[in-house]
């Protein structure tokens, strides 16, 4: 599935829009405002809504306020919306959903439409049965005319603004924790949309009870006309074998592209991802940086993932290539602090989930999607098992993703209209993460972007370890903090230099040795 579309303005907001010829594209950071902007071109759909996910809860609520207001109401309960949609405006509506029996969410949104009297006529819900293959992708599809690619499934323990308050009790605990949460989405316009649709279709086909033959082979014509890998905006997408009809079994487009980028790099190579466990990604940032002796890399991680192996995969991924260790790479993690609403001057901190997919390359190269530095997003999840055994039996094990790659082209050959929109993005998240002002991250310094990195990480550990009482209105500038490979949330905040004291530092997320090696918050999204 790729299209290409060359980009000839970029409009370098705050709102991160991007004209395009071809393309429109517009940065989401954090649900808050996606859910905003999709709120809004769902109020206005007239004819069709598509709608791919991993998990859609028929409470899933858009807040009318940030962190400290708004409450869920009909009018901001995606659910509600569509039934406003298909009753009062007759649009057609279509909903794909992972429906393996460790995750699935079709069965109860089926009922809930069905008790509010809704036929499946006016909302259909089909579910991908193939486990162990997952739906990964996520995808608001409106009137054959804009998308979103979310980051995030429709499940309010995913909800979050850019304030990322430590605690919120709108945001439930049973999936992470109760942890603050930060993602990306993106809105497309334009080409982008003709083959998103198509891969919707191709989707949905498969997972009709009966496929249709004159449909499959449609999608098949349609999609084969679709370029190979060149600069501009493309659609990059992975499934099952036999899901996409262009696609010759075991295709691994999304690694492809990754394992190019990667062996191109030459100044930076940012990573902004949930989990790094993929063995074949980390041999390749490894292979990069003997080859350049120039190239740094940056990487945001979480340092308790939701899956039971993936922290014990991370961190040996992470120790065997001695990436912790090395001088030109830096991994970091994301924290929250905000005063305890209960105890005067006491600061309360949090783990600030990563669920976002971001990879950034020389400010020329870009992506993001579903796709999850992991096997199981790049074509098999048997890679990442270390014994022959778990490679062999989980050989071949990949979800459905899609993934916005945006190819500016390298050096003096790259297009600057391109790159454009790839430093917006990468500003725009910088800025959430260092708390710097945009014009600080414009301009690579002589020294390179770690230092700077390392030197906010190094200082917000200073602050929230000094024995002095914590300014809560300043514990942190931005986000970051060092990573660390420890299992609990306080022996990393040791790690730093931090250490927890009721009288004026308080810890939210403090799972137990059942939280942190069995990861049970996950095992309600199986059932």
């Amino acid at each position: 599935m790729t299209s290409t579309g060359a980009i000839v303005t970029a409009v370098r907001e705050e709102g991160s829009s991007v004209a395009a010829a071809g393309n429109h594209i517009d940065w989401l950071i954090d649900n808050a405002e996606t859910y905003s902007r999709l709120l809004e071109s769902l109020r206005s759909a007239r004819r069709s809504v598509r709608i791919a996910q991993l998990a859609f809860d028929a409470d899933c609520a858009a807040y009318a306020g940030g962190s400290l207001a708004g409450s869920p109401s009909d009018d901001v309960a995606i659910a509600e919306l569509l039934i406003d949609l298909a009753r009062n405006r007759g649009a057609e509506i279509k909903i794909l959903l992972n429906a393996t029996w460790i995750l699935n969410t079709a069965r109860q949104l089926r009922k809930f439409f069905a008790e509010r009297g809704v036929p499946e006529e006016q909302i259909e819900v089909r579910g991908l049965s193939r486990f162990p293959h997952f739906m990964h992708a996520k995808l608001v599809l409106i009137d054959e005319r804009e998308a979103f690619l979310l980051g995030s499934p429709f499940v309010n323990s995913y909800w979050d603004d850019g304030a990322h308050i430590p605690f919120d009790a709108r945001r439930p605990s049973r999936e992470l924790g109760g942890r603050p949460l930060h993602d990306v989405s993106a809105h497309l316009r334009g080409a982008a949309v003709r083959d998103l649709e198509s891969l919707f279709a191709s989707v949905w086909d498969a997972a009709a009870p009966a496929q249709s033959a004159i449909s499959r082979a449609t999608r098949a014509a349609n999609a084969s006309a679709s370029g190979a890998r060149q600069t501009g905006v493309r659609v990059v997408a992975d499934a099952p074998d036999g899901i996409l009809p262009s696609r010759p079994d075991g295709t691994m487009q999304m690694l492809g592209e990754l394992l190019a980028v990667i062996a191109r790099a030459r100044s930076f190579i940012y990573i902004e991802q949930q989990y790094l466990t993929s063995r074949i990604i980390v041999a390749a940032l490894v292979d990069a940086l003997y080859r350049n002796a120039a190239l740094e890399i940056i990487i945001v991680l979480n340092q308790n993932p939701d899956l039971t192996a993936y922290r014990g995969w991370q961190n040996a991924q992470l120790r065997e290539h001695t990436l912790l260790s090395h001088p030109r790479v830096g991994v970091f993690s994301l924290w929250s602090t905000g005063a305890h609403p209960e105890h005067a001057g006491v600061t309360r901190i949090n783990q600030l989930f990563i669920h976002s997919k971001v990879i950034v390359v020389d400010d020329e190269w870009a992506a993001v999607g579903s796709s999850n530095l992991d096997g199981v997003s790049l074509g098999d999840y048997g890679a990442d098992f270390a014994s022959a055994l778990g490679r062999s039996v989980f050989r071949g094990v990949r979800n459905v993703e899609v993934n916005l790659v945006i190819d500016a082209g390298t050096g003096m050959q790259s297009d600057s209209l391109l790159t454009d929109p790839i430093v917006t993005l990468r500003e725009r998240l910088w800025r959430e993460h260092l708390g710097w002002p945009r014009d600080s991250l414009t301009v690579r310094a002589h020294e390179g972007w770690l230092a700077t990195w390392r030197d906010v990480a190094r200082a917000n550990a200073r602050r929230l370890g000094s024995p002095a009482r914590i300014d809560t209105t300043g514990a942190m500038v931005g986000r970051l903090l060092p990573y660390s490979p420890r299992a609990y949330p306080r022996e990393q905040l040791a790690d730093a230099g931090i250490t927890l004291d009721p009288a004026r530092l308080a810890l939210c997320y403090n799972p137990g040795w059942f939280g942190v090696f069995a990861s049970p918050h996950w095992i309600r999204n199986i059932f």
